[in-house]
């Protein structure tokens, strides 16, 4: 990890867990850390040159509504794949995100999950997620103080929502994988019309005027969650 993470973290007893085959010490956050980060970035290390950021539906309703996008323009900017059945929708960030500018982030209210826990990462160990910060992850907004706690980078990123939200699509994940997706376009077709694409209805006939997009995506994760084994099944 870190020169400046080490000093901060000396003291606290260290008990790791293995991400991506290196050892990482899991955060609280009361642990010290301090963080400057804001809409004009920096040198843009989490926006340049790193993975795919894999991306949640819900997160995908931000983008589009924050960047002015239907589902079929977001396409052809991200990538799209399958894990074990399970469709993918990632932003790439090689060599730069789409929405990287020498001014900043173009969706910054509406950044991911990942972009605002960065250089942190979530990680679920054990039925748990924890919260990481990979040696891998440099970053030039550590800055080497304790005045400043992992809450309340947490708090100042605005992350409560989404870390909910991302919750409740595990959850929904999880669920989807024990019902045994078949590992065939007709998963990927299924998904992106009734999970990913915020185009699309959250249930059929009802088009929920006035909804939260939190709301929307929540109704989507419950009414895919009735109807996507039955459709695969008939697949």
């Amino acid at each position: 990890m870190p020169n400046i993470f080490n000093e901060l973290m000396s003291n606290k007893p260290i008990t790791c867990i293995t991400v991506a085959g290196a050892d990482v010490v899991p955060l609280s956050e009361a642990d010290p850390l301090q963080l400057m980060c804001g809409p004009a970035g920096c040198s843009a290390t989490c926006c340049k040159n790193g993975p795919p950021i894999v991306l949640n539906p819900y997160e995908i309703s931000l983008i589009c509504s924050e960047g002015g996008l239907s589902y079929e323009d977001l396409l052809d900017i991200v990538e799209t794949g399958r894990a074990e059945g399970f469709p993918l929708v990632m932003l790439p960030r090689d060599p730069a995100c789409h929405f990287w500018t020498e001014e900043g982030c173009r969706i910054y209210r509406a950044r991911p999950l990942a972009c605002r826990l960065f250089p942190l990462g979530r990680v679920f160990d054990g039925g748990r997620s924890h919260l990481v910060l990979p040696e891998r992850n440099t970053c030039g907004g550590l800055v080497p103080t304790r005045s400043g706690s992992v809450g309340d980078y947490l708090i100042i990123q605005k992350t409560p929502l989404h870390r909910e939200m991302a919750d409740r699509w595990i959850e929904f994940v999880s669920e989807m994988e024990r019902t045994g997706l078949p590992d065939k376009p007709v998963t990927s077709v299924a998904f992106h019309l009734l999970v990913y694409s915020p185009d699309t209805p959250p249930e059929a006939g009802n088009r929920y005027p006035g909804a939260s997009l939190e709301e929307r995506f929540l109704v989507r994760l419950v009414t895919a969650q009735k109807n996507l084994p039955r459709y695969l099944g008939r697949a």
